[in-house]
Order: structure tokens, then sequence, then C-alpha cells
């Protein structure tokens, strides 16, 4: 177990918002909660013990990625998976870039839920992950349509094989690991032991402060430059013109996200095939402008009740389709983002790097997500 260290004063910071911030961690059953600032850990409490961080794991093969165009494995971000792929050479997925697997715009078909196609039970595995991105149908034209997809990123793990004749989890330990001194790391793997891109990484909390720290320190880690200065700016940069939440796998969190149900996306539900009833009972709210998308869940859940999320899943309306966004031109905190609430926050202005994981063993669906710990980090 990790000892509770506070150096908050020294280090300006809130000292309210950073006990709201344990107790809260307290309150969800955190496994680990680590805080930095200017490189300094003021928060260090809980396990160190390996913990799988699923979709967070997004963000780092985004660095993977980087990783293939400085050591020039990859040409550019424009460069066609058909390069390394030839059976997609024909048809609309040749137009399909590595760009458009890092911002969401591949257009391949794709569950939202990874659980109903790539980790169906009982064991959670496919025989090939890279095999069945591969035969995926296309859901829209490549390059048109944002849509957050996990096949899409499970392919990257292919890209980067391909590109440096390297499996993934190999290539992470030559050019991260290695150098980062981090160790005892597992993947999750399918049953061709390829890692599953798309959620693989069990990293200690410790490791994945190092992470942080890299992106905070512009692509150098202990003096060491590890990848370009100018891939971290891309990666934090929006990754395409419409939604201002999403870098290249690293999630940007603005100063604020208002939410609204209006006419326009009650039409777009319809189209969608929601039913009749599912529309009718969000009327009460129709127009309704919600200060941040916690409110905004909170009334869903009082309407729906407690699986609100499965119900707008079942009519097709979850994600960027739920609501209308009303988005702040600044940009507050950048994070990874995974399931259970497993979070890597840089906040670059302030120094700051905090890190939250929640191990699947013990964890209780309905009490321990930490889903506004980037929220509340930025405000430190």
């Amino acid at each position: 177990m990790f000892s509770s260290l506070m150096f908050s004063q020294a280090q300006n910071v809130d000292n309210s918002v950073l006990q709201r911030i344990i107790e809260k961690s307290n309150q969800t059953h955190s496994d680990a909660l680590i805080i930095q600032k200017a490189g300094q850990v003021i928060v260090e409490k809980g396990t160190d013990n390996p913990i799988y961080i699923a979709s967070a794991g997004k963000s780092l093969v985004s660095l993977g990625v980087g990783k293939l165009l400085s050591e020039g494995f990859l040409d550019s971000l424009d460069q066609p998976i058909h390069y390394f792929f030839p059976e997609w050479k024909q048809g609309d997925k040749s137009l399909i870039t590595v760009k458009m697997l890092l911002n969401h715009t591949s257009g391949l078909q794709n569950h939202q839920n990874a659980s109903i196609e790539l980790e169906p039970a009982p064991d959670y595995k496919v025989d090939n992950i890279i095999r069945l991105a591969l035969a995926a149908e296309l859901d829209d034209k490549p390059g048109e349509v944002v849509s957050y997809n996990n096949k899409a990123v499970a392919l990257l793990g292919g890209v980067i094989e391909k590109a440096s004749e390297l499996r993934m989890d190999q290539f992470f330990e030559k050019y991260f690991f290695e150098p980062m001194n981090i160790s005892d790391v597992d993947w999750i793997r399918d049953r061709s032991g390829n890692p599953t891109a798309h959620g693989s990484f069990i990293i200690k909390p410790s490791d994945l402060l190092k992470f942080g720290t890299l992106m905070l320190n512009e692509g150098t880690y202990l003096d060491n430059r590890l990848i370009s200065k100018e891939w971290i700016d891309l990666s934090f940069q929006q990754g395409q013109p419409d939604v201002p939440m999403w870098g290249l796998l690293w999630w940007r969190l603005p100063a604020y996200e208002h939410r609204v149900i209006d006419g326009e996306t009650l039409i777009n539900w319809k189209k969608r095939g929601a039913s009749d009833e599912l529309i009718e009972s969000i009327q009460p709210i129709k127009g309704q402008v919600f200060e941040n998308k916690y409110v905004f869940f909170d009334k869903l859940k009082e309407i729906l009740g407690e699986d609100w999320s499965g119900v707008l899943q079942k009519n097709n309306v979850a994600g960027l389709h739920s609501s209308k966004r009303i988005f702040s031109d600044e940009i507050t905190a950048y994070y990874a983002n995974g399931y259970r609430g497993n979070f890597l926050v840089i906040i670059p202005e302030k120094q700051i790097v905090a890190v939250r994981c929640a191990d699947p063993e013990g964890f209780n669906y309905q009490t321990d997500f930490y889903s506004d710990f980037a929220a509340m980090v930025s405000k430190l």
C-alpha cells in the first residue's frame, strides 16, 4: 500500500479541492490515487499492483503511433491502411488512413460496447482481433462521420506490428518500457496472442503516471527524448472538426460542456429508430440546458432509471447522439479515460499529472465510478 503524502500548500494547490478529490476517491473505493505537481508527488494512496486500465490504454496506443513516425516506420498519418493490409486496397476501405483510426472517423462498423463483439463471454476473447477489425463492414464513408470506435483502435495494434515488425507488446517494451524503467506490465490478448489495442494494458499506477510525465514534458522522460514535441502537441489538438473533446485518442476537457435535448436531437433520435415511448418520456426536459454532463446524466437517471445508458444504447441514441453539446473554446485538461474510471490526467498550465485506477476485481458498478475525476483535478 502507498502512504498518503501532501505538500499542497508548498505546491500552490487548492487544499479544499484536494480534500474533495481524496474524499471522493475513498467513497468510490479507488484502488490507486496519485497526484503530482511540478514533479513532486502530493498525494499517493492505494495499491501499486498492476491494474487493467481499459480504454485509458488507447491514449498510450496513440503514443505508439507517434513513435512509429519518430522512428521512420510510418510516412505520415495520411498513409492508407492498405499499405499494411493490401486486402483493403479496394472500395471505400482504400480511403481509410492511420489518422482516421486515431480520430474516430474510419467509418468502420463497431459496437461501442466492446463486450458485444471484441470481448464476448465466456472468456472475453476473440480468435484474432486484428483480422476481426479488418473484416468489419463500413457503416459510414471514411472521413465523414465521427463515432467512437473500439474496432478501429484494435486495428492500430496491427498497424504498429506491420510497420515496426514488432508485436505491439514488444514494441512498447523496446521503445517505452525499457527507457522509462517500467516493469511488471501484463496485457489483455486475443486467442492468437495479439494485445487487444482498444483495451490491453495492465500496468502499475506509478508507471501510468510516468506516461503523464512524458506528455507533460513534451516527449522527454528524465531528459531522454522518446517522442517528438510535435506529436505531443498534435495529440492534444482537436482531432477532427466536429467533436472538440477528442484529440488523437486523448480526451480534452473544455471549461464547460452544456447539454441539451432539443427538437433537432429528437428528430435524429426518431431517424435512428428510438421508440415513441422513449421520445415521449424525454419531453419534459426538451430544450432544457444542463450546466454539465453530470447534471444531465443525473436527470436521465431520474427519468429512465439506473440503466439509463443501456436504454439509450438499445434505442441507438447513446454517446454523441444522446444530446446536443455546447462547448467552451478553453481546454482545461487532457486525459486518458477508461472504463470504471481509470484516468491519466495532464494539466500543462498547472504542471499537474494525476492518476486514478479502479481494478475490475471487487468493483461495484453502482457506486465506484469516478466519472468527474478529470474535472475535479482541473480545479486544483
